[in-house]
């Protein structure tokens, strides 16, 4: 019976010896199977890290970099910002000077007017005392009224002829279109020697219209022609004599009367 037991005790240990060992070897393959697992799990951490450093590094960088643009932004700005007010200040000073320029512009146009007014009253006082000055505006042997100079040539010519040598004087033939032009010029037309004038008013033919040298009409309302209807020959051109006007056979000789605007008085020629 101690056999027995023994022999039972020898098959248990045998057998506990085998479930130990096969303990023993399940729990190393155990532990080699976690092993790598747990390498692997540990293997991503040490790998993800510095690269997250280097992630961040690049965000701090990004991030500084943008501020400082950022700032030169706001700066180029702020400089952008006073130039322009600069700018809008320049533009507004110069719009001031250049008001301030018309301005004075217009005062001085005003007032070199002025000059003119008072210094062709003076030349008209001393002229008019002394039947002529140096101050006058007509050139010499010529006759100053109003805005006009006229000359009374007494040197026979036709009609035709009196107007080129106008033309010469650079002038134009006498045109009587004003009641004051009219009290100015027909005195001049008294001659002893009964020499008329030839003015600038003429007709083409007895049929039509009586026309000064520009194109303009002849007013009766004026002064009335006197026509000689008792002589056939054509009588086309006007010519005055003692204050009065007839009209001439345009081929005869008659002195020439001659007109142009008057130039402007000079100040500096009232001293």
């Amino acid at each position: 019976m101690h056999a027995k037991y023994s022999s039972t005790r020898d098959m248990l240990d045998d057998d506990g010896g085998t479930t130990l060992s096969l303990h023993s070897h399940a729990s190393t393959v155990t532990r080699r199977l976690e092993g790598p697992q747990q390498a692997d799990h540990k293997a991503p951490s040490s790998t993800w890290r510095p690269m997250a450093l280097t992630l961040l590094a690049l965000c701090l960088v990004l991030l500084t970099g943008l501020a400082a643009l950022g700032i030169v932004f706001f700066q180029f700005y702020q400089l952008s910002i006073t130039q322009q007010d600069s700018i809008s200040q320049k533009e507004e000073r110069l719009g001031n000077l250049s008001q301030q320029l018309q301005s004075l512009q217009t005062k001085n146009r005003k007032l070199a007017e002025t000059v003119q007014r008072v210094a062709e009253k003076l030349c008209r006082e001393l002229y008019n005392k002394t039947g002529g000055h140096r101050c006058s505006p007509c050139p010499e042997k010529w006759k100053w009224h109003g805005n006009k100079c006229y000359q009374f040539h007494k040197e026979s010519k036709s009609w035709q002829g009196c107007e080129y040598f106008c033309i010469a004087e650079n002038s134009t033939m006498l045109k009587i279109n004003t009641q004051e032009v009219l009290e100015f010029v027909m005195p001049q037309s008294y001659s002893e020697f009964f020499y008329s004038y030839w003015t600038g008013l003429s007709r083409n033919g007895s049929s039509t219209a009586w026309l000064w040298m520009d194109g303009d009409h002849y007013s009766s309302e004026l002064f009335d022609i006197a026509i000689d209807v008792a002589i056939f020959r054509s009588r086309d051109c006007v010519t005055i004599l003692n204050g009065k006007a007839f009209s001439k056979d345009c081929r005869e000789l008659r002195w020439c009367a001659c007109q142009r605007t008057a130039a402007v008085v000079r100040p500096e020629l009232l001293r």
